[in-house]
């Protein structure tokens, strides 16, 4: 493509103009003095011109002389003189050799022979779409509309050519058939050594062809006129069946490219989302664009990544702006993004209700907790480019200044780091180690004869697990512990006994709700989520629209879990009749079967052992003991989703708790704390109020973190992917997809009415033309922009790009190995084994048994032609 830049100097006017002609492969001449005719409002040209015949100029002279135009001010339409449709310059007979009639609405054309003895073609349409010379159309916009279904329907393809400006201003516009202009003759040494650059295997398209179509600006209107126009072909028009291939029916259009980058979010790439939609359509000549034209665009998106950054964070402040109680933060250094914190209302709502104690893990932050139905939900979420206190400290202060209290626990891993942070800005919250990680390392600290000829690992677990047993009793037991197994001298066990106030369930009977997590998993299991739907390469906006992704389906499977609770009647499973109901009727499904499991518990396996009456309470011994209620109950349990682990599971345990209840107020406590560490009813305290008459949970034990319907459905669904005036269109959208596949299901049995709905959906579709067509974004970078949801994209980059760095633990491959790791690496490890004999150790190649078996030689033969 060449742009040329020309100055003319009017002869009538002072000031110099400057024309702009963009042409491919096609050269502009004779570009000479223009007259503006005041009375006629047009512009004439004596001697200027287009030629597009570039062998032989003389033969284009009857493009000239457009002062002849009239434009007739009554009838709003203009005469020609000399313009007319060039098909018949007397070089050529219209002697019709064959007629390619082909049923169909698109590719139909006739074949001549010209006077030369050269093949042309000229298309045959519907009368309506033959063009007719002086025809007005509102703009050029409408202009080119028009000349591209004339194309369609033809079976060619068109591109822009020349363009004519005064002033700046538009006077008239070219376009060509794609196959014009000459191919290019450059070449290129392959042979030469000296040659750096590599020759592409292309194949060129253009032959020459000369048809084209030229408008013109009615001067102080919008208003253009079909002024030239060249029907005839050098070349055949492409069929109808093959029209999908053509340049104009490879264009991505705004949904496609929507539904490319939707299903990204969703971790699928270009060629499965492309195949996706041939299925969906019904084949794939009913999809626009070719796969490597979808792969291409998930190109153009991911050239985004300069600009990554400043992207999201320009999205971020868009919905700040648009969405109702949005909050994020981030920090740069030196402009380098390295630290970001957002959360929407509903997070905060989450966080205000279910915020008691929470999770979390790096270097992707998701704060996560559980809510009324037992399940991971998502507070908030960060990213950190290092992992040092310093980023820890700006981010537990952002999770502040966003929800306004601090948490009643933080469960992490060892990382000193994170506790340094959490003592500097959450000093009055709880910090609690992972156990499991913990644990997890007892067969790297002891001996492997300790940890498997030995009780020591049921009894390290029976002391470090168990939520039941006194600080004193517990300390004791530890110290018996070690010298029963000779372990006083190991150190990693010295260790975590000094540690033994941050991980062991003993120390956190007087937190509340302490007993919703000893374990990091809760956020683990959120990393593996994000890994799921997210890889490596992705880049800051591809990660938000995956989170995005995933806070949807969360917060949709919370919807359904309480249109569950709502619908679903629970089964009376004991004598308490009006117990059971009451708890149906309050809590959410999930915690209602886990009450239900201790009113059960607290007939079959508790009884009153003694009670010692007081003037207003009484206190209760509760015998507890070893029950065997099937197995079978605990497999229906599983099937319901119910955690079952050793906090919720009371049939290890043996002995007499104390109940002490109040005959006034109604309040009650026990000694197993179950109650302060999960927020329900223990078995003990529903064998009392039994004994007691009671037939309803207290109201002031319904805590509200378990309550049904707590959080109102408007409030779950509301997405923050969706805040500007685009995201609420796009919402619409799909609302009208979504009617549409309604439609098409209601007519699918009735041929006739699919129809007549059918042409009420193409005049509808003519009635609307592209009436949006101005709103849409004028460069592919503007588009892509407002499918990340950044629709005002700051001329100056403020956020620079976060730098590489490598995360703890990650990618160097020096990290020490204990022997157990190595041998289990090594143990995963497939050896290869002899084809021949099948004994592993070597390859054929150095088999002996084919070495020993083989008797003969082996010979290369070589045959040489002397005629070569």
């Amino acid at each position: 493509m060449r742009l040329h830049v020309i100055l003319i100097e009017y002869c009538t006017y002072i000031d110099i103009s400057i024309m702009i002609t963009v042409m491919d492969d096609l050269d502009m001449h004779d570009i000479e003095n223009n007259h503006l005719d005041e009375e006629n409002h047009q512009f004439g040209s004596t001697d200027s011109e287009i030629l597009h015949n570039e062998e032989n100029q003389s033969e284009t002279q009857d493009m000239n002389d457009i002062g002849n135009d009239h434009y007739d001010e009554e009838n709003h339409q203009f005469s020609s003189g000399d313009s007319e449709i060039l098909h018949n310059d007397g070089n050529q007979s219209e002697i019709q050799v064959q007629s390619d009639n082909v049923a169909a609405q698109y590719g139909s054309c006739k074949q001549f022979i010209g006077a030369d003895g050269s093949l042309f073609w000229i298309p045959e349409v519907e009368a309506s779409w033959i063009p007719t010379l002086g025809s007005i159309f509102k703009d050029i916009k409408d202009a080119i509309k028009w000349y591209k279904g004339y194309a369609l329907r033809s079976g060619f393809d068109i591109r822009k050519s020349t363009e004519r400006k005064n002033s700046g201003i538009t006077t008239s516009k070219y376009f060509i058939c794609n196959r014009g202009g000459l191919p290019n003759t450059s070449t290129l040494d392959t042979i030469s050594d000296d040659h750096n650059k590599q020759l592409r295997n292309s194949n060129c398209k253009r032959t020459n062809c000369k048809a084209f179509v030229a408008f013109k600006v009615i001067p102080h209107s919008s208003e253009v006129y079909l002024w030239r126009f060249e029907q005839q072909h050098n070349h055949k028009l492409i069929n109808q069946d093959c029209m999908h291939l053509s340049r104009a029916k490879r264009q991505l259009n705004v949904v496609d490219q929507a539904f490319i980058h939707k299903l990204s979010s969703a971790k699928v790439g270009a060629t499965t989302t492309y195949r996706l939609m041939c299925v969906i359509k019904g084949g794939c000549e009913f999809v626009d664009g070719l796969e490597i034209d979808w792969k291409n665009f998930t190109r153009d998106i991911n050239s985004h990544r300069g600009t990554d950054a400043n992207l999201l964070i320009t999205k971020l402040q868009n919905r700040k702006e648009n969405v109702t109680n949005f909050t994020y933060e981030y920090r740069c250094d030196k402009k380098q993004l390295n630290a970001l914190f957002w959360a929407d209302d509903t997070s905060k709502q989450n966080f205000e209700l279910f915020g008691d104690g929470v999770s979390y893990c790096m270097v992707v932050v998701p704060f996560t907790g559980i809510d009324n139905h037992k399940r991971c939900v998502t507070f908030g979420a960060g990213l950190l480019c290092r992992e040092d206190t310093n980023s820890y400290i700006w981010l537990l202060r952002s999770f502040l200044k966003c929800f306004g209290k601090a948490p009643i626990m933080v469960v992490t891993d060892q990382d000193p780091t994170m506790k340094k942070a959490i003592e500097i800005v959450l000093p009055f919250t709880k910090h609690r180690f992972c156990m499991w990680h913990i644990t997890s390392k007892l067969p790297l600290k002891v001996s492997w004869e300790t940890m498997n000829e030995s009780d020591f690992k049921a009894d390290f677990n029976s002391i470090v697990w168990d939520s039941k047993i006194a600080v004193n009793d517990f300390e004791m037991r530890w110290d018996a512990l070690m010298v029963k197994y000779k372990l006083q001298d190991n150190k990693w066990m010295k260790d975590m006994f000094d540690l033994r106030s941050n991980w062991i369930p003993a120390y956190f009977k007087d937190v509340p709700m302490s007993g919703l997590m000893r374990t990091t998993s809760r956020s683990e299991s959120e990393n593996s989520t994000f890994n799921r739907v997210s890889h490596h390469g992705y880049t800051l906006n591809n990660f938000m629209n995956a989170f995005e992704s995933v806070m949807e389906r969360q917060r949709n499977n919370q919807i359904k879990f309480d249109f569950d609770t709502s619908n679903i009647i629970p089964i009376i499973k004991t004598p308490l009749e009006d117990m059971e109901k009451h708890a149906s009727m309050v809590y959410t499904r999930t915690i209602f079967l886990m009450v239900q499991r201790e009113i059960l518990h607290s007939l079959v396996s508790c009884s009153q052992k003694s009670v010692t009456s007081g003037v207003v309470s009484d206190i209760c011994i509760v015998k507890h003991k070893r029950t065997n209620i099937s197995k079978k109950k605990v497999v229906v349990e599983k099937k319901e989703k119910v955690d079952i682990d050793s906090e919720w599971n009371f049939n290890t345990s043996e002995g007499d708790f104390e109940v002490e209840f109040n005959r006034e107020d109604l309040t009650v406590k026990c000694s197993c704390m179950l109650f302060e560490r999960f927020g329900i009813f223990c078995r003990h305290i529903f064998c009392i109020l039994k004994i007691y008459d009671i037939q309803e949970i207290p109201s002031r034990y319904i805590l509200k973190r378990w309550r049904r319907d707590i959080i109102p459905t408007t409030v779950l669904k509301r997405t923050f992917r969706y805040g500007d005036s685009s995201g609420n269109v796009e919402k619409v959208a799909y609302k009208a997809f979504s009617m549409l596949d309604q439609c098409l299901s209601s007519l699918s049995n009735d041929d006739k009415k699919l129809e007549e709905f059918m042409q009420k959906l193409e005049v509808f579709m003519t009635d609307i033309g592209e009436q949006s067509s101005d709103k849409l974004p004028v460069t592919k970078e503007a588009h892509i922009d407002k499918l990340y949801g950044a629709t005002t994209n700051p001329e100056v980059v403020d956020v620079e790009n976060p730098p590489m760095v490598k995360n703890k633990g990650s990618g160097t491959g020096k990290r020490l190995k204990s022997a157990l790791e190595k041998a289990t690496i090594q143990g995963n490890k497939q050896s290869r084994s002899c084809k021949t004999c099948g004994v592993k150790g070597h390859n054929s190649r150095k088999c002996l048994t084919l070495l020993n078996n083989s008797k003969f030689g082996h010979f290369s033969i070589v045959l040489v032609s002397d005629d070569v």
